[in-house]
């Protein structure tokens, strides 16, 4: 008959249901990181166009581009963009399918910049840089799409939700499929556990193996886990590079640890409370 060792149990099992179940909190938690970047780039880049006067010289539209700029609204990675009214008119054309420059004998645009803000979709931030920008020398008129912004805060707040919905709901999951593997484990040595209690060794002395145990393949299960995302995460970049604007290496890094970490603390909650749970039966009950 194979010996018992104290604080052992199906290991195999129990360090792939702990693995399974990081993965998945581990994998949905870089996905609510990148949903929530994509969200903030959506909603912080902008794009305004600023109309410009008529007859403004090539000085004046340098000047007031350099004005534009120096607002800290206005993004630094990319510099207001020069649309001249034969470009636009050129767009207009190519999109409409109608030549209305010939229709009309002139052309009627104006000369704009395009200038990306780094504000929120609020409707007073927006207004109020529109009414920054129209009051420099030179501007005409300051628009942009009202309607496009409605949709991206309609669809961040639903994203917001769909997001904390599903966290809570893998996050359940993951624990409940974490600690009913822990009980089942447990369950085999419900015995060695009671007769170490009838020899009159403490909670204390009894529990300790059971929880270095768990703790260990806690950090086991998080480690197996962060391998498997890390592999997903550069395979799903090398599939589509543009990832890399929504999740990096940082992020990738923080998850493992917090894997590993929440990993330890899952399991040895789970055995502490079951192990307790035991302790508390009578002999009836064991069987």
């Amino acid at each position: 008959m194979k010996k018992k060792i104290v604080g052992s149990y199906p290991y195999t099992n129990v360090l792939f249901s702990i693995s399974a179940a990081l993965f998945m909190i581990a994998l949905f938690g870089l996905f609510a990181i990148g949903t929530k970047r994509l969200a903030n780039r959506l909603s912080s880049g902008i794009e305004m166009q600023v109309i410009l006067d008529k007859d403004m010289t090539e000085q004046e539209q340098e000047s007031l581009a350099a004005s534009i700029q120096n607002f800290s609204f206005v993004s630094k990675e990319e510099a207001p963009q020069f649309i001249s009214k034969e470009s636009a008119a050129e767009i207009m054309i190519e999109t409409t399918g109608e030549d209305f420059v010939r229709f009309l004998g002139e052309n009627p645009l104006r000369d704009a910049f395009a200038v990306r803000v780094d504000v929120g979709v609020e409707t007073s931030a927006l207004e109020d840089v529109k009414y920054q920008l129209g009051s420099l020398t030179g501007v005409y008129e300051v628009v942009y799409t009202k309607n496009m912004l409605q949709n991206i805060r309609g669809n961040m707040r639903t994203i917001g939700f769909v997001v904390i919905a599903l966290s809570l709901i893998f996050f359940s999951t993951a624990i409940i499929l974490i600690n009913n593997s822990i009980r089942l484990a447990l369950y085999s040595q419900r015995f060695l556990i009671r007769s170490m209690q009838l020899v009159g060794a403490t909670q204390i002395f009894i529990k300790q193996p059971f929880l270095i145990r768990g703790a260990i393949q806690g950090a086991i299960g998080g480690g197996i886990a962060s391998l498997c995302l890390a592999l997903v995460a550069a395979s799903a970049i090398a599939s589509m590079p543009e990832l890399v604007y929504l999740i990096s290496s940082k992020d990738i890094g923080f998850i493992c640890i917090l894997a590993v970490i929440l990993g330890s603390l899952v399991v040895v909650s789970s055995v502490y409370f079951s192990i307790s749970k035991y302790l508390k039966l009578k002999l009836d009950d064991l069987y």
